[in-house]
């Protein structure tokens, strides 16, 4: 299990603002199209995509209580639960940012079921998954990180369909250093199993790049509840 708010101290030195805005930016475009009143961000971590949508109702969720600080702190309608813990429903559902390989199929069969059960007539979920090529190419490999708060390191292996990643980061604290580690699994879901857990039509797909100019690494999936 990822350690969520230790994820908030590192996320700087992950690198991915730039990305995220850049897939912010697909979501938007999607969203004009639906033109939705009500929307729910599901893991919603910083909550720097519910900044941008200050024309709807807006509000999001994260299990981290770190994250949720933050986006508090921006003055943004979220709350720290599960969407199984959801009693509202919505016009748009949103998954940003891997949000569904961080869930083994178990774990996603739940979640989905608790998205569909969410969503008003006619709503629509909007999320993202890695593709193949995104993980054993892209997430595969090391990367090491650094400014004035710590050091990271982070080695990823993907085998038989899930992504193993183990964060290594020391925190400077006056003279000294303090040393967490912690690993993260993430799984590949094929789009066909996630149309059938789901039980939605699957109405739009994105092929997007985000980290590579050579294959998508990244598709952004549309489904409609009707």
């Amino acid at each position: 299990m990822m350690n969520l708010d230790l994820y908030a101290k590192i996320e700087p030195l992950i690198g991915f603002y730039e990305a995220y805005e850049e897939l912010y930016d697909v979501y938007e475009e999607l969203l004009k199209e639906i033109e939705p009143k009500t929307l729910l961000d599901v893991g919603c971590g910083n909550g720097n995509f519910l900044k941008r949508l200050d024309y709807l109702d807006a509000k999001g969720i994260d299990i981290s209580p770190k994250m949720v600080e933050i986006a508090k702190q921006k003055g943004l309608d979220v709350s720290c639960q599960k969407i199984e813990e959801n009693s509202q429903k919505f016009d748009v559902i949103t998954a940003i940012a891997d949000v569904l390989n961080y869930l083994d199929e178990n774990s996603l069969q739940s979640f989905l079921k608790a998205v569909k059960n969410s969503l008003n007539h006619d709503g629509y979920f909007i999320c993202d998954v890695n593709t193949l090529y995104g993980f054993s190419e892209v997430a595969d490999g090391v990367m090491i990180n650094e400014d004035d708060n710590g050091f990271l390191g982070v080695e990823a292996e993907f085998l038989d369909g899930e992504l193993v990643t183990d964060f290594t980061y020391f925190e400077r604290k006056n003279d000294c250093h303090k040393k967490f580690q912690w690993r993260i699994r993430q799984f590949y879901h094929e789009i066909k199993t996630i149309e059938k857990l789901l039980g939605m039509k699957l109405v739009k797909t994105k092929d997007i790049n985000l980290f590579s100019e050579d294959e998508f690494d990244k598709v952004v999936l549309v489904f409609l509840k009707n």
